[in-house]
């Protein structure tokens, strides 16, 4: 082995206190790395260290932003570009974000700097010369990211933070896990579209940041009657959850509900849910280490549509009924029923029509279908398209700046 080829240290950071499907990815990909000989380290706020630890990962703490889910319902760019200046693109988070991925950088000494929705990581690898990644669904470019994005590079300017380094936002290669199909570069806004490419070098769909269970395992065939009712740790699903159980206490199937909430909020939902099942056999957790699972074995899957749950449930071939609250969640719960792989139910659905809508959904209709493209979501190994790309960017640094040193 030349010096060109010897093991990476590559430090992953994700956005986190908001989704935990991007601290999911990362972990996915942290771990196939580890597996493949380098070393690694994961950087998440402290409340998703147990993830990290869980994994057997070492953990590097930062802070981060808490959750507001008011901005799903902002369909006005300047209201939403007014919300950015506060939140994601404040000074005072991107300071503070920079601050912290530089500390750990410095700290861990990395080759490289994978991100997801950490949308100051890549600068910050930038400012050390090392080459970013970013991870991204295209779908979140229609929104919330067509405003967001424009005010993260002002802010940037604002700073002080050279340009060269700002226009790194999205790092050096933007990488998708997910296939074209589902979230193709054609769905972003032209505008948007000339932007993002103008930041970066590549974009590239890898496929899936699956855990290697699911991705390899095969999908469970004869399954116990079981509905999975899991809505994101926003907290902004807890009027949809009582909703679900609500409409799926008459069908005569167990319910696993995960709040996605802890502490004194979830021992409250979880008594009001408790009163929607109305007797109705339920298993009601504020948290579960085991969702993914849980919705693999389940015989249907009740999610908002954000990426992370939706793939779990598609390469598990698990039918899933959708209760969109975002644009993304609300595209993605689009695409998957226009496949026939899902359903979704509408804010003005009567409580009979989502039962109807929960009761075809757990008879499990075209089982060959569902199986047939959770079988193709598999062949699309997303951590080992990513750790191919890493490697090729981090032999190519390392020899450019041997040539420089020359």
């Amino acid at each position: 082995m030349n010096d060109h080829d010897r093991p990476m240290r590559v430090l992953f950071v994700a956005f986190s206190r908001s989704s935990l499907g991007h601290i999911s990815r990362m972990r996915t990909a942290a771990e196939r790395f580890a597996e493949a000989g380098h070393e690694v380290a994961v950087a998440v706020h402290a409340e998703a260290r147990e993830l990290v630890l869980k994994a057997g990962l070492p953990w590097i703490g930062i802070d981060e932003i808490g959750p507001a889910p008011a901005w799903r319902g902002m369909n006005d760019v300047a209201q939403l570009r007014a919300f950015a200046r506060e939140r994601l693109a404040s000074p005072e988070y991107i300071r503070d974000s920079l601050r912290d991925e530089l500390r750990a950088i410095d700290d861990f000494g990395p080759d490289a700097v994978v991100s997801d929705m950490r949308n100051t990581a890549s600068v910050a690898a930038s400012m050390r010369d090392l080459p970013s990644f970013t991870c991204h669904n295209l779908r979140l470019f229609r929104h919330p990211m067509h405003a967001v994005l424009p005010e993260i590079l002002a802010t940037l300017e604002q700073l002080g933070v050279g340009r060269f380094h700002a226009r790194k936002a999205l790092g050096d290669v933007m990488l998708v896990p997910d296939l074209p199909l589902l979230d193709p570069l054609s769905g972003v806004p032209g505008e948007t579209a000339g932007l993002v490419s103008g930041l970066v070098a590549e974009i590239r769909h890898i496929g899936p940041l699956a855990a290697e269970r699911l991705r390899t395992g095969p999908p469970a065939a004869d399954r116990d009657p079981l509905l999975h009712i899991t809505l994101g740790g926003s907290g902004a699903g807890d009027k949809d959850l009582l909703r679900a159980v609500t409409a799926a206490r008459g069908l005569g199937v167990p319910m696993a509900v995960t709040l996605g909430v802890e502490g004194p909020a979830a021992d409250v939902l979880a008594l009001e849910v408790e009163a929607a099942a109305a007797g109705a056999e339920i298993d009601i957790a504020a948290f579960r280490h085991d969702a993914a699972d849980l919705t693999a074995r389940a015989t249907a899957a009740v999610v908002h549509g954000g990426h992370a749950s939706m793939m779990e449930a598609l390469l598990s071939a698990t039918p899933v009924v959708f209760m969109p609250h975002s644009e993304e969640q609300r595209g993605n719960a689009a695409r998957i029923a226009d496949l026939g792989l899902g359903a979704v139910v509408e804010p003005d659905d009567t409580v009979e029509t989502v039962t109807a809508k929960l009761s075809a959904a757990v008879s499990t209709p075209d089982a060959d279908a569902h199986a047939a493209f959770a079988a193709l979501l598999r062949s699309a190994d997303g951590a080992a398209a990513m750790l191919d790309r890493v490697e090729q960017a981090v032999r190519i640094h390392r020899i450019r700046r041997e040539l420089h040193a020359r």
